[in-house]
């Protein structure tokens, strides 16, 4: 309880120095670490991670992930597919309302998926591919209808800014990026409405009282912003923040040995990779991408970066996906000399500085990045590569990769619920191949999975595309993702920390502060 009241006291002190506004006594405030600013409130117009983080508690998709990347329900409470899988009937929860007052419906999901299909939002080519019609026969129901049959909707529909947007407020505006509700004053049906935003400081939420699956307890979330992760860690011991999100891998042994402290991993379904721009005139050259990929030591960067918490990586697929791994096209061992000669037979000769050629790698500064990036700079510095390391904050790193105006990067990739996830990272035009990979055969395989039910089936085709990346490599494993929160002992209901499996993975809606 002592501790309790002193972590009120501190709260309340870091309210009024950044500027929020002070709470009646009974009021429970969660303040939780946000890494940088969003860069959009438009969940579906651009994949945006720090954005996700608030998606998640103001929208509500038709369905969702929880935390252990299993689909639940969102505002479709039920569901049915059709014997031959081409027509899919969504219920929708009833009773449901905007944040404005004004009733959702089943044409609110029809506008944003033929909005996202219009407008080229986030998940475009994934939805343009799949559906062939929606239908609404009541407001209560919404219908769609496939192309083919395609296994994978369901993990799509459930998958990452996969939400729905008010059709009466987006059908109105001029620039859906630039309108009020994408830059400062979104409105969902989730269990928190949005207060504010300051830029660099944080993003306020209130509770909404009329949430369709009950108001949350937590009355005021506070999502403050921290770009750099010593001041986010001593924030937290000072009791600044109840919740940390990304724990550097040098504190997780303390936190586990804190027993005022709960701690979550966030692991499944994701992985540290090399994306490579198949554009650059250099990277262009599969010598040079094979050369990169056998001068990674994964053991060291395993070791010295993450502190043991992320394992090597060697193929294109997470292991749990067991049935459609391919263990046969695994990256392989490192091997210096062998990347020495291919850097030779590319036509490349050490210069005066030992170096036979510089690269650049773009990476973000927040949790392991940068220091998987200075153990990648050094291996590579063994095999006569001079790679330059640039660390930006995530809005920046994100911008330049989407531009295409990089040489290699390094991203935590999402690859659940289905292994069709990885269609978004490799797949022509795919929304998430910054690498702007293509290729033919990769493009037929990954369609024809799609039409397959058994897991037999689908996974010889999944494990021939892991055999063509290996050869192409327009992305390279480099270690398993292991990311922690941390909260104090007396906060309850984060998924990832106390394993609530029936709410969004990211979703505060069961968080409560215990006395």
């Amino acid at each position: 309880m002592k501790r309790f009241l002193c972590i009120l006291l501190t709260m309340v002190l870091a309210f009024s120095c950044f500027a929020v506004t002070a709470s009646a006594e009974d009021e429970k405030t969660l303040i939780v670490s946000l890494g940088g600013d969003p860069m959009t409130f438009n969940p579906v117009l651009k994949g945006d991670d720090f954005g996700h983080l608030i998606h998640q508690n103001v929208f509500d998709g038709l369905l969702e992930l929880n935390c252990n990347s299993e689909v639940i329900p969102g505002l479709a409470r039920t569901w049915d597919v059709s014997e031959d899988g081409l027509t899919y009937t969504f219920h929708l929860a009833t009773g449901v309302k905007w944040h404005d007052g004004v009733d959702f419906s089943s044409e609110d999901v029809k506008f944003t998926y033929e909005k996202i299909m219009a407008e080229n939002g986030f998940i475009a080519s994934t939805l343009n591919a799949d559906i062939a019609s929606i239908e609404c026969p009541d407001k209560d129901t919404v219908v769609l209808n496939m192309k083919q049959a395609d296994a994978t909707l369901l993990g799509t529909l459930a998958w990452y800014e996969h939400y729905i947007i008010p059709k009466h407020i987006y059908e109105n505006v001029e620039d859906w990026s630039t309108c009020e509700a994408a830059t400062s004053m979104p409105i969902g049906t989730g269990p928190y409405k949005f207060v504010s935003y300051q830029s660099g400081v944080s993003v306020v939420l209130e509770k909404n009282e009329d949430y369709f699956q009950g108001a949350p307890k937590i009355d005021k979330l506070v999502f403050q912003i921290m770009t750099d992760a010593t001041t986010a860690v001593q924030a937290f011991y000072n009791g600044e923040i109840d919740v940390l999100d990304g724990v550097p891998a040098s504190e997780v042994l303390n936190m586990q040995n804190n027993p005022e402290i709960k701690l979550g991993c966030v692991s499944a379904a994701r992985r540290f990779q090399m994306i490579c721009n198949m554009k650059d005139e250099t990277m262009s050259k599969w010598e040079v991408r094979k050369a990169v990929a056998l001068s990674i030591d994964r053991e060291e960067i395993s070791k010295k970066a993450t502190n043991g918490l992320q394992a090597p990586a060697y193929g294109f697929y997470p292991p749990f996906l067991d049935w459609a791994y391919n263990a046969d096209a695994d990256i392989g061992a490192r091997d210096v000399n062998k990347a020495m000669e291919l850097l030779e037979q590319a036509g490349y000769t050490k210069g005066a500085d030992g170096y036979y050629l510089t690269l650049t790698l773009d990476v973000f500064s927040g949790g392991t990045f940068a220091d998987c990036g200075k153990v990648i700079q050094a291996n590579l510095k063994e095999a006569g590569i001079n790679l330059q390391l640039n660390v930006m904050e995530m809005a920046a790193w994100a911008e330049k990769i989407s531009a295409g105006n990089y040489q290699l990067g390094i991203m935590a990739g999402y690859q659940g619920p289905d292994p069709d996830a990885m269609a978004k990272r490799i797949g022509t035009g795919a929304v998430m191949n910054y690498s702007q990979y293509s290729n033919e055969k990769v493009d037929e395989l990954l369609a024809q999975a799609r039409t397959l039910t058994t897991h037999e089936d689908r996974g010889a085709c999944y494990k021939e595309v892991q055999a063509i990346l290996a050869e192409d490599l327009p992305i390279i494993p480099i270690v398993e993702f292991a990311s922690y929160k941390a909260c104090w002992s007396n906060i309850y209901g984060n998924p990832y920390i106390d394993g609530i499996t029936d709410i969004h993975d990211n979703s505060y809606m069961k968080a409560d502060i215990l006395e």
